[in-house]
Protein backbone atom coordinates (compact mmCIF):
# COMPACT_ATOMS: atom_id res chain seq x y z
CA UNK A 1 0.00 0.00 0.00
CA UNK A 2 1.27 3.50 -0.86
CA UNK A 3 0.29 6.59 1.16
CA UNK A 4 0.83 9.93 -0.60
CA UNK A 5 0.97 12.92 1.80
CA UNK A 6 0.10 15.97 -0.33
CA UNK A 7 -0.64 19.56 0.62
CA UNK A 8 -4.39 18.87 0.55
CA UNK A 9 -5.16 15.14 0.80
CA UNK A 10 -4.01 11.52 1.36
CA UNK A 11 -4.30 9.05 -1.52
CA UNK A 12 -4.02 5.28 -1.10
CA UNK A 13 -2.73 2.89 -3.77
CA UNK A 14 -2.78 -0.74 -2.58
CA UNK A 15 0.16 -2.84 -3.72
CA UNK A 16 0.77 -5.19 -0.76
CA UNK A 17 -1.24 -5.58 2.46
CA UNK A 18 1.95 -6.03 4.52
CA UNK A 19 4.06 -3.16 3.10
CA UNK A 20 3.35 0.55 3.41
CA UNK A 21 5.18 3.18 1.39
CA UNK A 22 4.75 6.75 2.59
CA UNK A 23 5.36 9.35 -0.15
CA UNK A 24 5.65 12.89 1.24
CA UNK A 25 5.11 15.46 -1.51
CA UNK A 26 4.35 19.17 -1.75
CA UNK A 27 4.29 21.62 1.15
CA UNK A 28 3.56 19.96 4.52
CA UNK A 29 2.68 22.06 7.58
CA UNK A 30 1.61 20.92 11.03
CA UNK A 31 -1.89 22.35 10.57
CA UNK A 32 -2.43 20.23 7.45
CA UNK A 33 -0.56 17.23 8.86
CA UNK A 34 -2.68 17.18 12.01
CA UNK A 35 -5.75 16.49 9.84
CA UNK A 36 -4.09 13.39 8.36
CA UNK A 37 -2.42 12.19 11.57
CA UNK A 38 -5.34 10.02 12.81
CA UNK A 39 -5.68 8.23 9.44
CA UNK A 40 -1.92 7.72 9.17
CA UNK A 41 -1.70 6.44 12.74
CA UNK A 42 -4.58 4.04 12.06
CA UNK A 43 -2.81 2.54 9.04
CA UNK A 44 0.46 2.12 10.92
CA UNK A 45 -1.26 0.45 13.87
CA UNK A 46 -2.76 -2.33 11.74
CA UNK A 47 -1.29 -5.73 12.64
CA UNK A 48 -1.00 -6.70 8.98
CA UNK A 49 1.53 -3.93 8.31
CA UNK A 50 5.04 -5.35 8.71
CA UNK A 51 7.27 -2.99 6.72
CA UNK A 52 7.32 0.78 6.08
CA UNK A 53 9.26 2.78 3.48
CA UNK A 54 9.42 6.55 3.85
CA UNK A 55 10.19 8.58 0.70
CA UNK A 56 10.61 12.37 0.68
CA UNK A 57 11.31 12.80 -3.04
CA UNK A 58 9.20 15.67 -4.38
CA UNK A 59 8.84 17.34 -0.97
CA UNK A 60 8.89 21.12 -1.34
CA UNK A 61 9.03 21.76 2.38
CA UNK A 62 8.02 20.09 5.64
CA UNK A 63 8.19 21.83 9.00
CA UNK A 64 9.90 20.34 12.03
CA UNK A 65 6.67 19.80 13.94
CA UNK A 66 5.29 17.55 11.19
CA UNK A 67 8.56 15.61 11.08
CA UNK A 68 8.44 15.10 14.84
CA UNK A 69 4.87 13.80 14.81
CA UNK A 70 5.72 11.43 11.94
CA UNK A 71 8.78 10.22 13.86
CA UNK A 72 6.58 9.59 16.92
CA UNK A 73 4.21 7.42 14.88
CA UNK A 74 7.13 5.51 13.36
CA UNK A 75 8.60 4.99 16.84
CA UNK A 76 5.38 3.35 18.03
CA UNK A 77 5.42 1.14 14.93
CA UNK A 78 9.07 0.10 15.42
CA UNK A 79 8.48 -0.84 19.06
CA UNK A 80 5.70 -3.23 17.98
CA UNK A 81 7.93 -4.76 15.24
CA UNK A 82 11.65 -4.11 14.92
CA UNK A 83 13.99 -1.34 13.79
CA UNK A 84 14.61 -2.98 10.42
CA UNK A 85 10.91 -2.69 9.60
CA UNK A 86 11.38 0.97 8.61
CA UNK A 87 13.38 2.10 5.56
CA UNK A 88 14.23 5.70 4.59
CA UNK A 89 15.53 7.36 1.44
CA UNK A 90 18.69 9.48 1.37
CA UNK A 91 17.30 12.99 2.01
CA UNK A 92 17.77 15.57 4.73
CA UNK A 93 14.23 14.98 5.98
CA UNK A 94 15.02 11.27 6.47
CA UNK A 95 18.14 12.15 8.42
CA UNK A 96 16.11 14.49 10.64
CA UNK A 97 13.53 11.77 11.35
CA UNK A 98 16.33 9.32 12.24
CA UNK A 99 17.66 11.84 14.76
CA UNK A 100 14.21 12.27 16.25
CA UNK A 101 13.77 8.51 16.51
CA UNK A 102 17.09 8.26 18.34
CA UNK A 103 16.10 11.05 20.72
CA UNK A 104 12.72 9.46 21.41
CA UNK A 105 14.32 6.07 22.04
CA UNK A 106 17.00 7.49 24.35
CA UNK A 107 14.56 9.48 26.43
CA UNK A 108 11.89 6.70 26.38
CA UNK A 109 9.30 9.07 24.96
CA UNK A 110 6.08 7.79 23.52
CA UNK A 111 3.28 9.79 22.03
CA UNK A 112 -0.06 8.13 22.73
CA UNK A 113 -3.22 8.88 20.81
CA UNK A 114 -4.40 11.57 23.24
CA UNK A 115 -1.09 13.38 23.00
CA UNK A 116 -1.11 13.09 19.21
CA UNK A 117 -4.60 14.61 19.03
CA UNK A 118 -3.58 17.60 21.17
CA UNK A 119 -0.13 17.98 19.65
CA UNK A 120 -1.34 19.96 16.65
CA UNK A 121 -3.14 22.51 18.86
CA UNK A 122 -0.03 23.05 21.00
CA UNK A 123 2.15 23.46 17.94
CA UNK A 124 -0.37 25.88 16.44
CA UNK A 125 -0.37 28.03 19.58
CA UNK A 126 3.40 27.92 19.61
CA UNK A 127 3.44 29.03 15.97
CA UNK A 128 1.10 31.93 16.77
CA UNK A 129 3.34 33.02 19.63
CA UNK A 130 6.40 32.74 17.40
CA UNK A 131 4.67 34.78 14.70
CA UNK A 132 3.82 37.53 17.20
CA UNK A 133 7.40 37.55 18.46
CA UNK A 134 8.74 37.78 14.90
CA UNK A 135 6.35 40.63 14.15
CA UNK A 136 7.52 42.55 17.20
CA UNK A 137 11.14 41.92 16.29
CA UNK A 138 10.61 43.05 12.69
CA UNK A 139 8.74 46.16 13.86
CA UNK A 140 11.60 47.06 16.20
CA UNK A 141 14.09 46.55 13.38
CA UNK A 142 12.07 48.76 11.01
CA UNK A 143 11.70 51.43 13.71
CA UNK A 144 15.47 51.45 14.24
CA UNK A 145 16.13 51.80 10.50
CA UNK A 146 13.50 54.53 10.24
CA UNK A 147 15.12 56.49 13.07
CA UNK A 148 18.50 56.16 11.37
CA UNK A 149 16.98 57.45 8.14
CA UNK A 150 15.45 60.35 10.05
CA UNK A 151 18.88 61.09 11.50
CA UNK A 152 20.33 61.34 7.97
CA UNK A 153 17.58 63.78 7.03
CA UNK A 154 18.21 65.93 10.11
CA UNK A 155 21.93 66.05 9.33
CA UNK A 156 21.19 67.21 5.77
CA UNK A 157 18.75 69.85 7.02
CA UNK A 158 21.48 71.07 9.37
CA UNK A 159 23.85 71.28 6.40
CA UNK A 160 21.27 73.35 4.49
CA UNK A 161 20.51 75.72 7.36
CA UNK A 162 23.96 76.12 8.93
CA UNK A 163 26.48 75.20 6.28
CA UNK A 164 24.38 76.95 3.62
CA UNK A 165 24.16 74.01 1.26
CA UNK A 166 21.77 74.67 -1.59
CA UNK A 167 18.28 73.17 -1.58
CA UNK A 168 16.96 72.20 -5.00
CA UNK A 169 14.23 74.82 -5.39
CA UNK A 170 13.15 73.42 -8.74
CA UNK A 171 12.48 70.02 -7.20
CA UNK A 172 10.80 71.68 -4.21
CA UNK A 173 8.44 73.68 -6.45
CA UNK A 174 7.62 70.62 -8.55
CA UNK A 175 6.72 68.48 -5.54
CA UNK A 176 4.77 71.34 -3.95
CA UNK A 177 2.64 71.43 -7.10
CA UNK A 178 2.22 67.63 -7.12
CA UNK A 179 1.47 67.30 -3.41
CA UNK A 180 -0.44 70.51 -2.82
CA UNK A 181 -2.15 72.09 -5.79
CA UNK A 182 -3.06 68.86 -7.57
CA UNK A 183 -4.58 67.48 -4.35
CA UNK A 184 -6.90 70.47 -3.92
CA UNK A 185 -9.87 69.06 -5.91
CA UNK A 186 -10.03 65.71 -4.12
CA UNK A 187 -9.45 67.24 -0.68
CA UNK A 188 -12.08 69.91 -1.26
CA UNK A 189 -14.69 67.46 -2.56
CA UNK A 190 -14.21 64.87 0.18
CA UNK A 191 -14.18 67.48 2.95
CA UNK A 192 -17.30 69.17 1.58
CA UNK A 193 -19.20 65.87 1.50
CA UNK A 194 -17.97 64.85 4.95
CA UNK A 195 -19.10 68.19 6.34
CA UNK A 196 -22.56 67.68 4.86
CA UNK A 197 -22.85 64.13 6.18
CA UNK A 198 -21.66 65.02 9.69
CA UNK A 199 -24.04 67.95 9.96
CA UNK A 200 -26.98 65.95 8.67
CA UNK A 201 -26.33 63.10 11.08
CA UNK A 202 -25.86 65.55 13.94
CA UNK A 203 -29.16 67.23 13.16
CA UNK A 204 -30.99 63.87 13.03
CA UNK A 205 -29.61 62.77 16.40
CA UNK A 206 -30.02 66.09 18.22
CA UNK A 207 -33.56 66.58 16.88
CA UNK A 208 -34.74 64.10 19.55
CA UNK A 209 -33.86 66.70 22.17
CA UNK A 210 -34.83 69.78 20.16
CA UNK A 211 -31.16 70.78 19.93
CA UNK A 212 -30.55 70.68 16.20
CA UNK A 213 -28.70 73.97 16.34
CA UNK A 214 -25.89 72.38 18.36
CA UNK A 215 -24.94 70.30 15.33
CA UNK A 216 -22.93 73.38 14.31
CA UNK A 217 -20.89 73.14 17.52
CA UNK A 218 -20.35 69.45 16.86
CA UNK A 219 -19.22 70.14 13.30
CA UNK A 220 -16.93 73.04 14.23
CA UNK A 221 -15.10 71.31 17.06
CA UNK A 222 -14.92 67.95 15.30
CA UNK A 223 -13.59 69.35 12.04
CA UNK A 224 -11.07 71.80 13.45
CA UNK A 225 -9.66 69.51 16.13
CA UNK A 226 -9.76 66.06 14.54
CA UNK A 227 -11.52 65.30 11.28
CA UNK A 228 -10.05 68.00 9.05
CA UNK A 229 -6.42 67.15 9.71
CA UNK A 230 -7.02 63.39 9.89
CA UNK A 231 -8.98 63.24 6.65
CA UNK A 232 -6.41 65.35 4.81
CA UNK A 233 -3.48 63.35 6.19
CA UNK A 234 -5.02 60.04 5.14
CA UNK A 235 -5.72 61.26 1.61
CA UNK A 236 -2.23 62.76 1.28
CA UNK A 237 -0.71 59.54 2.64
CA UNK A 238 -2.53 57.56 -0.03
CA UNK A 239 -1.42 59.95 -2.78
CA UNK A 240 2.03 61.13 -1.74
CA UNK A 241 3.51 58.27 0.31
CA UNK A 242 2.80 55.83 -2.51
CA UNK A 243 4.13 58.32 -5.07
CA UNK A 244 7.37 58.89 -3.13
CA UNK A 245 7.97 55.17 -2.73
CA UNK A 246 7.22 54.34 -6.36
CA UNK A 247 9.37 57.17 -7.75
CA UNK A 248 12.41 56.63 -5.53
CA UNK A 249 11.99 52.86 -5.70
CA UNK A 250 12.01 52.87 -9.49
CA UNK A 251 15.13 55.03 -9.48
CA UNK A 252 16.70 52.59 -7.04
CA UNK A 253 15.69 49.66 -9.24
CA UNK A 254 17.23 51.30 -12.32
CA UNK A 255 20.43 52.09 -10.38
CA UNK A 256 19.88 55.83 -10.89
CA UNK A 257 20.53 56.47 -7.20
CA UNK A 258 23.84 54.60 -7.45
CA UNK A 259 24.69 56.77 -10.43
CA UNK A 260 23.96 59.90 -8.38
CA UNK A 261 26.33 58.72 -5.68
CA UNK A 262 29.03 58.05 -8.30
CA UNK A 263 28.60 61.62 -9.57
CA UNK A 264 28.96 62.94 -6.01
CA UNK A 265 25.28 63.87 -5.59
CA UNK A 266 23.63 63.06 -2.28
CA UNK A 267 20.27 61.23 -2.82
CA UNK A 268 18.98 62.44 0.54
CA UNK A 269 19.68 66.06 -0.35
CA UNK A 270 18.29 65.92 -3.89
CA UNK A 271 15.48 63.34 -3.59
CA UNK A 272 14.26 63.19 0.00
CA UNK A 273 14.61 66.72 1.41
CA UNK A 274 12.64 68.48 -1.40
CA UNK A 275 9.77 66.00 -1.02
CA UNK A 276 9.55 66.31 2.76
CA UNK A 277 9.88 70.12 2.81
CA UNK A 278 7.19 70.41 0.11
CA UNK A 279 4.95 68.17 2.18
CA UNK A 280 5.61 70.25 5.31
CA UNK A 281 4.42 73.33 3.44
CA UNK A 282 1.53 71.76 1.55
CA UNK A 283 -0.21 69.71 4.24
CA UNK A 284 -1.08 72.61 6.64
CA UNK A 285 -2.52 74.54 3.69
CA UNK A 286 -4.55 71.52 2.61
CA UNK A 287 -5.80 71.08 6.19
CA UNK A 288 -6.96 74.69 6.24
CA UNK A 289 -8.75 74.14 2.92
CA UNK A 290 -10.33 70.96 4.26
CA UNK A 291 -11.67 72.78 7.32
CA UNK A 292 -13.22 75.53 5.22
CA UNK A 293 -14.84 73.11 2.77
CA UNK A 294 -16.26 70.97 5.60
CA UNK A 295 -17.81 74.05 7.18
CA UNK A 296 -19.21 75.08 3.80
CA UNK A 297 -20.82 71.67 3.44
CA UNK A 298 -22.28 71.98 6.93
CA UNK A 299 -23.63 75.46 6.19
CA UNK A 300 -25.45 74.27 3.08
CA UNK A 301 -26.89 71.30 4.97
CA UNK A 302 -28.24 73.46 7.81
CA UNK A 303 -29.81 75.80 5.27
CA UNK A 304 -31.53 72.91 3.49
CA UNK A 305 -32.61 70.94 6.57
CA UNK A 306 -33.36 73.47 9.33
CA UNK A 307 -33.67 76.68 7.25
CA UNK A 308 -30.67 78.35 8.85
CA UNK A 309 -29.30 81.28 6.83
CA UNK A 310 -25.55 81.59 6.20
CA UNK A 311 -25.38 84.67 8.46
CA UNK A 312 -27.03 82.74 11.31
CA UNK A 313 -24.69 79.82 10.67
CA UNK A 314 -21.67 82.11 10.97
CA UNK A 315 -23.03 83.49 14.25
CA UNK A 316 -23.35 80.04 15.80
CA UNK A 317 -19.97 79.12 14.33
CA UNK A 318 -18.30 82.02 16.14
CA UNK A 319 -19.87 80.85 19.38
CA UNK A 320 -18.29 77.38 19.07
CA UNK A 321 -14.99 78.44 17.51
CA UNK A 322 -11.93 79.34 19.60
CA UNK A 323 -8.31 79.93 18.56
CA UNK A 324 -7.27 76.91 20.63
CA UNK A 325 -9.66 74.70 18.65
CA UNK A 326 -8.11 75.89 15.41
CA UNK A 327 -4.48 75.51 16.48
CA UNK A 328 -4.96 72.09 18.06
CA UNK A 329 -5.77 70.68 14.64
CA UNK A 330 -3.25 72.76 12.72
CA UNK A 331 -0.43 71.81 15.10
CA UNK A 332 -0.82 68.17 14.04
CA UNK A 333 -0.33 68.88 10.33
CA UNK A 334 3.49 69.37 10.30
CA UNK A 335 4.03 66.21 12.33
CA UNK A 336 1.75 64.18 10.05
CA UNK A 337 3.54 65.62 7.01
CA UNK A 338 6.90 64.57 8.44
CA UNK A 339 5.67 61.03 9.14
CA UNK A 340 4.15 60.61 5.66
CA UNK A 341 7.22 61.93 3.87
CA UNK A 342 9.61 59.99 6.06
CA UNK A 343 7.86 56.64 5.53
CA UNK A 344 7.33 57.18 1.80
CA UNK A 345 10.98 58.05 1.09
CA UNK A 346 12.30 55.41 3.49
CA UNK A 347 10.39 52.60 1.77
CA UNK A 348 11.49 53.88 -1.62
CA UNK A 349 15.11 53.60 -0.57
CA UNK A 350 14.47 49.99 0.51
CA UNK A 351 13.38 48.77 -2.95
CA UNK A 352 15.64 46.03 -4.27
CA UNK A 353 15.97 43.65 -7.23
CA UNK A 354 12.54 43.58 -8.88
CA UNK A 355 9.33 45.38 -9.79
CA UNK A 356 7.57 43.17 -7.24
CA UNK A 357 9.65 44.89 -4.57
CA UNK A 358 8.38 48.28 -5.77
CA UNK A 359 4.77 47.14 -5.38
CA UNK A 360 5.39 45.59 -1.98
CA UNK A 361 7.17 48.64 -0.62
CA UNK A 362 4.55 51.00 -2.05
CA UNK A 363 1.81 49.09 -0.27
CA UNK A 364 3.84 49.02 2.94
CA UNK A 365 4.49 52.77 2.81
CA UNK A 366 0.79 53.66 2.47
CA UNK A 367 -0.29 51.29 5.23
CA UNK A 368 2.49 52.35 7.60
CA UNK A 369 1.99 56.06 6.92
CA UNK A 370 -1.76 55.88 7.64
CA UNK A 371 -1.13 53.71 10.71
CA UNK A 372 1.44 56.15 12.11
CA UNK A 373 -0.85 59.11 11.42
CA UNK A 374 -3.74 57.47 13.30
CA UNK A 375 -1.54 56.44 16.25
CA UNK A 376 0.05 59.88 16.44
CA UNK A 377 -3.35 61.58 16.26
CA UNK A 378 -4.65 59.44 19.11
CA UNK A 379 -1.63 60.23 21.28
CA UNK A 380 -1.84 63.96 20.57
CA UNK A 381 -5.57 63.96 21.31
CA UNK A 382 -4.89 62.32 24.68
CA UNK A 383 -2.13 64.86 25.35
CA UNK A 384 -4.35 67.86 24.53
CA UNK A 385 -7.15 66.39 26.60
CA UNK A 386 -4.78 65.92 29.53
CA UNK A 387 -3.54 69.50 29.14
CA UNK A 388 -7.19 70.64 28.87
CA UNK A 389 -6.50 72.50 25.64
Amino acid sequence: MSIHLLSSAIRYAFSSPQAVTIHVMGVITIRAFSKWAPMLQGELSKKTTQHISVIFEGTASMDMASLYVLASFLNIFSKARNKDAIAFDNTSYSNTIKKYLAQIENSHMEVNKTQADSFGARIFLNAVGQSVANTIQNTAHIAKDLLQFFGHIVSKLYAILVQQKKLSLTSFAYHLDQIGFKAVPIIALISFLIGMVLTYQGINQLARFGAEIYSIDFLTIGVFRELGVMLTAVVVAGRSASSFTAQIGTMNLNQEIDAMRVMGLDPILYLVIPRITALLVALPLLVFLSNIMALLGGMITTQLVIDLTPIQFMGYLQRAFTPATFWVGMSKAPLFALLIGLVGCFRGMQVRDSAESVGRMTTASVVEAIFLVIICNALMSLLFSYLQV
